[in-house]
């Protein structure tokens, strides 16, 4: 479940549904007069909608849930705000429920809607600015994140395997329909969700884990790249905010889920990649699995890239027959695969990413100088990349302990890119940290040196008053 076009606003043109015709270009009050029911049940229908909307801005729920039930119910059309402020509303009243059955059939309720609005999206998208039209896989996922959020105690068929199927069917429909944007907080609770499956089944889930994982993480950095889009700063700044903050605890949940054992993931992926030599889109993607978590130094790693470039040369796995061969010390023959690998690529962008890959894969082999090449090179393809370039400085630059170029380099990456300024900070605080350690060892080092010289001395005065 790739999620490449998640931010991707699309017109769904294809979407051309008698209920889309019949509301196209049309407002609140023509929508109401629509319905089938008699006047005065109409003008109940506007006041209810008046009620529900001023109720909702004072946070009275219950006059708002009273004055919306009947909208709902009868004019489903009457505006997108029945479904997002009407999920708002239940939301807020399923938390403060002490009653048990209450909540559960609120919750029913909560449910129900995002249901509806999918049935209805057609007819709604009619006549929503296409911006901000959603698509079923939008609206699906929202839904999972209430189900993950509020089913363990309003839902008595509540389980784990029913909100990770509800999730993953949001997301593949956004992988196929496109969609305006996965929120951060959705992602977040994607990712516990998948990590609670692999609590309960840490053999059996992690290969799909690792694909969560590197998936969420993927969004998270596309949805950050909407940063570098904006003109006005402040709403940058609120888009990395709202992207950094579940990137690094997607990533946190991931170090400390330790999925990624190398000897785990080999013994996964040893049959799989035998059984499937001839499956050029597993193959990739078990090479994309096994770069992603250190493992691409492994002979499993090189018999999928061979099969794979067999198949097909792509440059996936040009790139592990290249490590291979720098494995063999075959720098030449190395070389010469990266190269493939960079070429293989059909534009400028994915051939700048590449590149970049191929840095810290010649990074990972200790060779600095190499990787400095194709740094060079990733930003000669995509100057776009030059804060990501500054980052593979920084650590590697940490790696070898010279600490005050790594944190130049950090903060080079933060002023040439929004996106990374998160990262940097805490990369740059990590060094602080790994710094003011040494710092203290020193002193004491210095400390305890001084006082066993002190001793030393003093023993030697002694020894040599002794002899006279």
């Amino acid at each position: 479940m790739k999620l490449q076009k998640t931010f991707i606003a699309l017109a769904l043109a294809a979407v051309c549904t008698p209920a889309m015709a019949q509301y196209e270009n049309t407002d609140t009050r023509q929508r109401i007069d629509m319905i089938d029911a008699t006047e005065e049940e109409k003008t109940n229908i506007r006041q209810n909608l008046s009620l529900f909307q001023t109720a909702i801005e004072s946070s009275n729920f219950t006059e708002a849930y009273e004055a919306w039930k009947p909208v709902f119910e009868k004019a489903p059309f009457a505006q997108v705000g029945i479904y997002t402020n009407g999920a708002y509303m239940l939301e807020m009243m399923i938390q403060n429920e002490q009653d048990k059955t209450k909540k559960q059939q609120l919750f029913a309720e909560l449910m129900n809607l995002y249901d509806t609005r999918v049935k209805n999206l057609a007819g709604l998208n009619s006549f929503t600015p296409e911006h901000r039209r959603a698509t079923e896989g939008d609206v699906i996922a929202r839904k999972a994140y209430d189900h993950a959020w509020l089913g363990p105690q309003a839902d008595p068929a509540y389980s784990l395997d029913k909100t990770y199927a509800m999730f993953s069917d949001g997301i593949k429909k956004i992988n196929e329909q496109g969609g305006r944007e996965v929120e951060g907080f959705v992602l977040n609770s994607f990712f516990q969700v998948s990590y609670a499956k692999y609590k309960a089944d840490n053999n059996g889930f992690r290969e799909q884990f690792l694909q969560d994982y590197l998936e969420s993480k993927e969004v998270c950095d596309k949805m950050l790249q909407l940063a570098k889009e904006e003109t006005d700063p402040a709403k940058a700044q609120k888009i990395v905010e709202k992207y950094d903050a579940p990137l690094n605890t997607i990533e946190g949940l991931f170090a400390e889920s330790k999925a990624a054992d190398r000897d785990q993931i080999i013994a996964i992926f040893e049959p799989k990649v035998e059984a499937n030599k001839d499956n050029l889109n597993y193959l990739k993607s078990a090479l994309t699995v096994m770069a992603a978590n250190d493992c691409d130094d492994t002979p499993v790693y090189y018999k999928a890239a061979e099969y794979a470039y067999n198949i097909e040369p792509t440059y996936e796995s040009a790139i592990g027959t290249a490590q291979k061969y720098a494995k063999d010390g075959e720098t030449a023959k190395s070389v010469k695969y990266y190269n493939d690998a960079i070429e293989l690529c059909k534009s400028d962008v994915l051939k700048g990413n590449i590149a970049l890959r191929v840095a810290a894969a010649m990074r990972k082999s200790g060779d600095n100088k190499g990787a400095f090449e194709y740094l060079d090179k990733a930003v000669q393809y995509n100057p776009d990349l030059e804060g990501k370039c500054y980052m593979q400085r920084a650590n590697i630059a940490t790696k070898a302990k010279q600490y005050a170029e790594a944190k130049a380099y950090c903060d080079k990456a933060a002023a040439a890119d929004i996106t990374l300024a998160g990262q940097a900070q805490r990369l740059k605080q990590n060094i602080q940290t790994v710094e003011a350690h040494n710092a203290e060892y020193a002193r004491q080092k210095a400390e305890y040196d001084r006082q066993q010289a002190e001793i030393k001395a003093e023993e030697d005065f002694w020894k040599a008053g002794s002899k006279k």
